[in-house]
C-alpha cells in the first residue's frame, strides 16, 4: 500500500528519509548431514554472543618450520559494518606482501563482505575456509600480541555473507567436509516515526537491488550456478549447505584444502591445496620460461642460458632459476641486480645452475624494467669472465600471465 502524504510528513528518518541502517545476512549453526539431506532445513539459532570478526596476522607455531614459517591472515567471527575497514588496514599493513586469508564466519553485513571481497580480488589473495588456533589469545580477545597459531579445517564454517568473501579469492579452498551455506538476502530497515521518535525495524526479504548486486558480484568473481539459484530459493530462516560437487561446478571452490596441513610449511607461504576427487588437476602454479644470454650486449661470443620463473597463484614469492646450457661455466653463486643497484644473492645449484625464492614485492620491483640481470660468481670472483645473465621478460613464454598474477 502506498503511504499517504499526511502520514509521510509525520515520519522522520535518520537521513531525511528511510535509510538502510545495515544490510545483513544472518545464519548460524554447524550441521553434519549428506548433501541431499541438507536442502531446505531450518537453521538453528546463531550461538549467543557470536563475537565481531577478529582479523589477525598469524605466524605458524609449528617448531619445525623455523626460520621460514608461513604466515596468514585469520578472519573469524561475525562480519560487522566496520569489519571491512579493519580488514583493509590489516592488508595495507602487509606493505605489499600477499598472505592467504583463512576465514570462518556465520555471516553478517552484506556491504562489508562485498568490500572485503573486492579488496581480496584487487590484491590477488587466496582464501580458504579454515580456523586458526592462536596460542595465548582466547577467541573473544579483540587484540592479540604477535600471535603464533595453527590452521585447522575442523569446525570452520562459511555461511550467509561469508561465501561472498570466499568467492573473491584467486584460489578458493575448502576442507574435505566443508560447511559453506547460502540463503536469501535480508535487508534490515530502521525508521523513526512521529513526535516520540519511536524506532521501528522492518525486514525485507530478497530485495531486488541487493539481489542484482550480489548476482553481478558473483559473476565478476567467476562464480556461476547453482550458487545464486540456491541462494534465491532458500528462505532466510533456512540454510542450504553446499556439497563439494556444487562448489566445484560453480567454482565457488577451486581446490580441496589439505586437512592435515592446510598451510604450506615452506616456499611461497601458500595454501596446501589439491584437485577435488575425480576432477582434473588444476594447477595453481604459473610458470614462465625463456632463453637468456650471458655476456655483455656488445661482446661476442655469448653463452646461452635458460631462465624459469615460477609463481603460485595467490602466493607471496616467485622462484627464479637460471641454468647455463653450454660453455661449462661453474657458478659458485649468483646475484640478481636491480636497476637501482640492489643486489640479491641467490644460491648455486651445481655447475652453471642457480635458483632462489624471492619475496613477490621484491621480484616485482626488480622486474619493472622488463628484464632481470643476474651476475654470477665464477671461481670466487664477482666479476665473472662471461659477464652477467640477461633475462628479457617479454621474450619468455607464459610471462604475461605470471606477471598479471604476481605484479598486477
Amino acid at each position: 500500500m502506498r503511504r499517504s502524504r499526511s502520514a509521510a510528513s509525520e515520519r522522520r528518518t535518520e537521513r531525511s528519509g528511510t535509510t538502510i541502517a545495515s544490510v545483513v545476512i544472518t545464519l548460524a549453526g554447524l550441521l553434519a548431514a549428506s548433501p541431499d539431506a541438507l536442502a531446505d532445513l531450518r537453521l538453528p539459532p546463531r550461538p549467543r554472543g557470536d563475537p565481531p570478526m577478529r582479523i589477525v596476522r598469524v605466524m605458524s607455531s609449528d617448531p619445525v618450520c623455523a626460520p621460514n614459517c608461513p604466515e596468514w591472515i585469520s578472519a573469524e567471527g561475525q562480519i560487522m559494518p566496520g569489519t571491512a575497514a579493519a580488514f583493509r588496514k590489516a592488508i595495507l599493513d602487509l606493505g605489499g606482501r600477499r598472505l592467504p586469508v583463512l576465514i570462518s564466519s556465520h555471516g553478517g553485513s552484506l556491504g562489508a563482505a562485498l568490500q572485503m571481497g573486492e579488496l581480496i580480488r584487487e590484491r590477488r589473495l587466496a582464501v580458504a575456509v579454515a580456523r586458526t588456533l592462536i596460542a595465548d589469545c582466547p577467541r573473544r580477545t579483540p587484540v592479540c600480541p604477535p600471535p603464533r597459531g595453527e590452521a585447522i579445517t575442523g569446525g570452520a564454517v562459511c555461511a550467509s555473507a561469508c561465501p561472498l568473501i570466499l568467492a573473491a579469492g584467486v584460489e578458493r579452498l575448502v576442507g574435505p567436509v566443508p560447511m559453506v551455506g547460502v540463503h536469501q538476502i535480508t535487508e534490515v530497515l530502521k525508521e523513526r516515526e512521529g513526535l516520540a521518535h519511536l524506532t521501528t525495524i522492518r525486514k525485507i526479504y530478497e530485495p531486488d537491488f541487493a539481489d542484482a548486486v550480489v548476482q553481478a558480484y558473483l559473476a565478476s568473481m567467476g562464480v556461476g550456478d547453482p550458487v545464486m539459484t540456491l541462494l534465491r530459493k532458500t528462505p532466510a530462516s533456512s540454510i542450504r549447505w553446499l556439497g563439494l560437487p556444487e562448489m566445484a561446478a560453480s567454482r565457488l571452490a577451486t581446490q580441496s584444502l589439505d586437512a592435515a596441513a592446510p598451510v604450506l610449511a615452506s616456499g611461497a607461504n601458500g595454501l596446501n591445496g589439491h584437485a577435488f576427487d575425480g576432477a582434473a588437476a588444476r594447477t595453481g602454479v604459473l610458470t614462465a620460461k625463456g632463453g637468456a644470454t650471458i655476456g655483455q650486449p656488445d661482446s661476442s661470443p655469448t653463452l646461452a642460458a635458460e631462465a624459469t620463473l615460477t609463481y603460485r597463484r595467490g602466493g607471496g614469492a616467485v622462484e627464479v632459476a637460471v641454468a647455463v646450457r653450454d660453455g661449462g661455466a661453474t657458478a659458485t653463486g649468483w646475484t640478481l641486480v636491480g636497476s637501482g643497484g640492489e643486489r640479491l644473492p641467490i644460491e648455486a645449484g651445481g655447475a652453471g645452475q642457480a635458483g632462489t625464492v624471492i619475496p613477490r614485492e621484491r621480484f616485482c620491483a626488480l622486474a619493472r624494467d622488463g628484464k632481470l640481470v643476474a651476475a654470477p660468481e665464477v671461481a670466487g670472483s664477482v666479476a665473472a669472465p662471461q659477464g652477467p645473465v640477461r633475462i628479457e621478460l617479454a621474450a619468455m613464454e607464459g610471462v604475461v600471465a605470471l606477471l598479471a598474477e604476481a605484479c598486477p
